[in-house]
């Protein structure tokens, strides 16, 4: 599901205050994903839906202003060192991660899972923070890591518990994308309500992933992101479903709560 087009905002036709170029070049430096090295125009083209003569310009801009940088001859770029002081300011503002970070530790070592943080982007959540135990099959996910809204437990625990207005701007987004991503978040949402009416939290037991079980929960913070995720995941292999439903999910909660209770106060 390519999530990299215009943000929640309306549309240029809808809106005079809307800047289109600014929109798309903001998209393209959006596009690049933890795991990317590097991208080609080309690349950028298909995951922005922009033609490659606008990329280029757009490449460009970026490179004149240090956030995007020429790897190699021929037109591959990475992310340059101006993106890194954006996103420093950013995770600096977030607290909430140097308490957590402890508390994180103790319940991913207790499930022998990986346990992170997220905030939304779009129709993703990104970790803001991760943790994991020591035991070798546990997920290598790491700080920036895009996981989809729709079909991961974090994702549905963020869909149930964003407040209704947020929501519907997902939903709007997701419509401007296809009519495969609209039904896709729809049924997350579902999914997720589902979930915390029986469970109290949201489950992804291989729709994320065939070989990975999760669950998450949301939680209040303060601030500019007042919504936060956490969750609980690894390979089936090692962290069965009732393991996690059973075992994990009362601590899950009781973090979530803790964390909540810290930020709040």
């Amino acid at each position: 599901m390519n999530d990299t087009l215009d943000l929640d905002s309306p549309k240029a036709g809808e809106d005079r205050y809307f800047i289109t170029a600014l929109s798309r070049g903001l998209d393209v430096l959006a596009c690049f994903r933890a795991g990317d090295a590097s991208l080609s125009n080309q690349q950028i083209s298909e995951r922005c839906g922009l033609p490659k003569s606008t990329v280029t310009r757009i490449v460009y801009t970026l490179m004149k202003r240090g956030y995007l940088v020429q790897v190699e001859p021929g037109g591959r770029y990475a992310l340059g060192t101006a993106t890194l002081a954006l996103g420093s300011s950013m995770l600096a503002r977030m607290d909430i991660r140097q308490y957590a970070r402890p508390l994180l530790q103790e319940l991913a070592d207790f499930a022998g899972a990986t346990l992170a943080l997220g905030v939304r982007d779009r129709l993703s959540i990104i970790y803001t923070e991760v943790v994991r135990s020591t035991a070798t099959l546990a997920l290598t996910l790491q700080v920036g890591s895009r996981i989809p809204i729709a079909s991961s437990a974090i994702g549905r625990a963020y869909l149930a518990g964003a407040p209704e207005q947020e929501r519907n701007a997902i939903m709007r987004l997701a419509s401007e994308l296809d009519e495969s991503a609209a039904d896709a978040v729809r049924e997350g949402l579902e999914r997720g309500r589902q979930d915390y009416e029986k469970y109290g939290c949201a489950t992804s037991f291989g729709e994320w992933q065939k070989d990975v079980n999760g669950i998450a929960v949301t939680f209040r913070s303060v601030g500019t992101i007042p919504v936060h995720v956490l969750n609980c995941g690894g390979p089936s292999s090692s962290l069965s479903k009732e393991f996690l439903l059973n075992d994990v999910r009362p601590r899950l909660l009781a973090l979530a709560r803790k964390l909540e209770s810290s930020a709040l106060s």
